[in-house]
């Protein structure tokens, strides 16, 4: 039986750190946390390189469940207990949630919300200030009335074609609502 070589774990946090940020950020900001998440990685990583697991089909989802449990890990601390009032936080198992169809679910929204950008490139200009604007940022529509030089009902118009297009857009390139 051949041995497998350990995994070049530069070039794993290199392709997966901002993945393991956000989940460790997202875990941590329940108790405000969320500045300590580069130590959840950190802690992660160190985790894994001093255990490395066997057989890992999905690395992103490996590395993402590991800093989720070790940012659940500080959360759990006596300390942060007695900041929280006592709320307590579990650690997954992994036979309990399917962590790769999650990832995997995640990479498909991604990739859909990439066609959306893309998308707006068949929008003029004006089009696409309101899309982002008013619809993306939720400006008033009033404000964004006065930048353009039109009446915000007229913005609201524009608002509602550039939905259509959009939606259109997306149905054509086969992204799903």
């Amino acid at each position: 039986m051949t041995e497998v070589p350990p995994p070049d774990w530069a070039a794993l946090y290199q392709k997966h750190r901002d993945a393991m940020y956000r989940v460790a950020a997202s875990t941590l900001r329940v108790a405000g946390r969320q500045d300590e998440a580069p130590d959840a990685v950190m802690a992660a990583i160190e985790s894994l390189m001093k255990s490395p697991p066997n057989n890992v089909q999905n690395w992103e989802a490996m590395l993402v469940h590991v800093t989720k449990n070790r940012a659940k890990d500080m959360l759990g601390s006596a300390a942060a207990r007695r900041e929280l009032g006592g709320i307590t936080y579990e650690r997954d198992d992994p036979a309990s949630e399917d962590v790769a169809s999650e990832v995997a679910e995640r990479l498909d929204r991604q990739a859909d919300g990439a066609k959306l950008w893309d998308s707006l490139s068949i929008l003029d200009a004006r089009h696409r200030k309101v899309a982002w604007e008013y619809l993306a940022k939720g400006r008033p529509r009033s404000e964004v009335a006065a930048e353009l030089e039109v009446t915000p009902a007229r913005v609201s118009q524009i608002a509602t074609k550039c939905l259509k297009l959009l939606r259109d857009e997306l149905e054509r390139r086969g992204v799903k609502r």
